[in-house]
């Protein structure tokens, strides 16, 4: 097997990853590098992880609160009282 072509694939999928690329498009192209057995079931498995890491990450951010706008003037008001 190819390790560096293996590790060029795979930082290609994290970035399109990261990139918000849609989810079926970068599974149907690691489906293909693992057809041509570039890919082995253990980076199947890293993409499958770092989609469960995403959606963990976005669940996360969902429960934080952003201030308001309103909150914010606010605290600015009394900020400037202070």
């Amino acid at each position: 097997m190819n390790d560096f072509l293996r590790n060029f694939v795979m930082n290609t999928i994290k970035k399109m990853i990261a990139d918000n690329v849609d989810e079926w498009q970068v599974r149907q192209y690691a489906l293909g590098w693992y057809e041509k057995i570039v890919l082995v079931k253990e980076d199947l498995e890293t993409i499958e992880t770092l989609y469960a890491e995403k959606e963990a990450q976005k669940e996360l951010e969902a429960q934080v609160e952003i201030p308001s706008e309103e909150f914010i003037e606010k605290v600015e008001n009394i900020a400037e009282e202070v």
